[in-house]
């Protein structure tokens, strides 16, 4: 997958029992299909497994593998809500297109000699969304798509994405119809968008052109401008969606620059987009920040007793990542100082030089842990590393370590998935991929690898 990517985990019940034949994850592949030799999209099941004690055997196996359309996948993909059926985009020839697989389980054996297209019961549905006229769009014959992943509003069964050439699309009937484009809007002409977030008590669709934030509501027939806030000084600093924290109304983005392109920072600003306060993690990069997290303090009780946790750049290089934690004020404004900076133990004793995944946060009933991935982009060696972190407590000295680690993740990681608090064997367990191939273990010369480790250990 690619850097900043999720894969998506069926079924949804952290507290569920484990099943090893219908619950499953899908990977998207930055590849170019071929059938019969390399898929774009798979899945697999049988996940509890592993050695030692285990509920589903010594390894997962493939549930499907798809060879779809002609053209690479690398955003992240969205699952109906009864799992059957996935929506992602392909960045096909000659633009992307929005995609909707009905999948089959058994279709397809392995994800580099034996995937199958789509048929036999299985299908795709495909929508040409950048190159269709409907209310507000303008046919475009060569929009690309890099940033922006789909989001599903599953009330209304409609789909929100972005583009390169600045558009924000509207489409309908996406689980339980035919994927149609409904309406659009150009945010900004020429400027890639990052993937919208959909806030379904304000009603309000949020989105980046990478310096600025905006929000607009979707309407009948067309999106209204709900107000914008521009926070970075240069165009590209925004690469994922806005967090939207719904209960206290209030949007953050991680960017590599402010307006003065000194720092890089965590952005917090109001749903009415009227102002913002930012915190500093580092100095500015020319590289990228991705989405830090919040502790279980803030989810359970709001911004004022909680932590947010960010990956920026060391206070003394701009190429090395640091562990930050911000927290907020009793107004549930966040404070502009952060209250730990600079905890370089991120990234291993050897500290080289890399970039962090998007942070993730699980709360297991007793422990708060979180999860990061550090490493180079190509890199096969260095500190290419998943650590996890007791948050139970708040992260205040730099001096902190990691409760675990895990190394040989070739180049680091994709963004996390996490599954289950459970206490059967392999059934608590996190999900992503690595950025880099290795010349033979673990995954093959030449091959990128799937990963699921445990959640306690990092095994």
């Amino acid at each position: 997958m690619a850097r900043g990517e999720t894969p998506a985990k069926f079924g949804f019940r952290p507290t569920g029992a484990p099943d090893c034949t219908n619950d499953f994850v899908v990977y998207t592949i930055n590849a170019t299909p071929g059938v019969g030799t390399q898929a774009n999209i798979v899945a697999f099941n049988k996940l509890y497994s592993g050695p030692g004690a285990n509920l589903c055997g010594a390894a997962p196996a493939f549930m499907w593998a798809y060879a779809v359309g002609n053209g690479r996948i690398f955003l992240s993909p969205v699952l109906s809500l009864d799992g059957k059926k996935i929506a992602f985009v392909e960045a096909s020839n000659p633009r992307p297109t929005f995609n909707v697989l009905q999948w089959v389980s058994g279709q397809g054996t392995n994800a580099t000699g034996g995937a199958v297209a789509p048929g036999g019961g299985s299908s795709v549905t495909s929508l040409d969304f950048s190159n269709t006229t409907v209310a507000g769009c303008v046919a475009n014959p060569v929009a690309a798509d890099s940033n922006s992943s789909p989001f599903v509003d599953y009330d209304n069964d409609v789909a929100y994405v972005g583009a390169n050439n600045g558009v924000l699309y509207r489409i309908k009937n996406v689980f339980n119809g035919t994927p149609t484009l409904d309406y659009c809007i150009t945010v900004n002409a020429g400027r890639a968008l990052t993937s919208p977030v959909y806030d379904s008590v304000t009603k309000k669709v949020f989105v980046s052109d990478g310096r600025s934030v905006f929000g607009y509501t979707p309407g009948a027939a067309s999106f209204t401008a709900a107000g914008s806030v521009t926070v970075a000084g240069t165009a590209g600093s925004i690469i994922l969606a806005p967090i939207i924290d719904v209960s206290s109304a209030l949007v953050y983005v991680f960017s590599t620059h402010n307006l003065t392109n000194t720092n890089e920072i965590v952005s917090q600003m109001p749903e009415s987009l009227t102002t913002h306060v930012d915190a500093p993690i580092g100095p500015a990069s020319g590289g990228s920040v991705l989405d830090g997290d919040f502790d279980n303090n803030y989810y359970q009780n709001g911004p004022a007793t909680g932590s947010l946790y960010a990956c920026g750049t060391q206070t003394a290089s701009n190429t090395r990542p640091a562990l930050y934690t911000l927290t907020f004020l009793a107004s549930g404004m966040m404070s502009p100082v952060p209250a730990m900076s600079n905890d370089r133990n991120i990234n291993g004793a050897a500290n080289p030089q890399g970039t962090c995944s998007p942070l993730l946060e699980f709360f297991d009933g007793t422990t708060d842990r979180l999860f990061v991935g550090t490493g180079a982009a190509g890199a096969t060696t260095g500190a290419n590393l998943v650590t996890m972190w007791n948050i139970t407590s708040r992260i205040v000295s730099n001096a902190a370590t990691p409760t675990a680690t895990a190394t040989n993740e070739l180049g680091g990681t994709s963004a996390f998935t996490v599954d289950n608090n459970s206490p059967l064997p392999q059934a608590s367990s996190t999900y992503f991929g690595t950025l880099a191939s290795g010349a033979a273990a673990p995954c093959g010369a030449g091959l990128f690898c799937a990963v699921k480790l445990t959640q306690s250990a990092l095994q």
